[in-house]
């Protein structure tokens, strides 16, 4: 972040721009993993939530991006959540959690789809609920996907009402869900 401001955002050696995508990565990194040892101090539990917000991050950025979310990251979630949760012995609360939680989301996915006329959610919010249930629980995963739902409709009819999207638009959901994610993380 330093080397951003002091450069003025444009690299050494060329002059080219960068992005001001870098530094806003790497504050909101440091915010998080300052957040998350505030709350577990160093332990397994900070190491694995550090990992899952990792995860967050890269997710939302990508989906930010590509609207799109690679399937590879959520299955890196899914086996660290699960083997954490046989860890400490919440393996069945794990397992819940995805199971109800894909559930939900394909329920919802598919009763958007027939009243809507068209598609809601993408396969990869689907998919993304799963892994927050292996790290979260069923309980937590719920909190997550209620507080990235009022997040992403905050931001959505703030946007619509101020003339910059349309209804009929499609904004990324996992940048929210993650959102929610890292308020169930810090309530943990």
């Amino acid at each position: 972040m330093l080397s951003y401001f002091i450069l003025r955002g444009r690299c050494r050696y060329c002059g080219e721009k960068i992005s001001i995508r870098y530094p806003v990565v790497e504050a909101m990194t440091a915010l998080l993993f300052l957040a998350i040892y505030i709350k577990t101090g160093i332990s397994i539990r900070s190491a694995v939530s550090l990992v899952f917000a990792i995860l967050l991050l890269l997710i939302s950025f990508i989906d930010l991006e590509t609207m799109t979310i690679p399937d590879f990251l959520m299955l890196i979630g899914i086996a660290v959540g699960s083997a954490y949760s046989i860890y400490n012995r919440s393996f069945i609360d794990s397992l819940i959690g995805a199971c109800s939680g894909f559930l939900f989301m394909f329920v919802l996915s598919e009763g958007a789809k027939y009243f809507l006329k068209k598609e809601a959610l993408g396969d990869g919010d689907i998919k993304l609920v799963v892994m927050f249930g292996a790290f979260l629980g069923m309980e937590r995963t719920f909190i997550s996907i209620f507080a990235g739902s009022i997040f992403g409709a905050v931001l959505g009819i703030s946007l619509i009402l101020l003339g910059r999207l349309k209804k009929e638009d499609y904004i990324p959901f996992a940048p929210f869900l993650a959102s929610g994610a890292v308020v169930s993380i810090l309530l943990w």
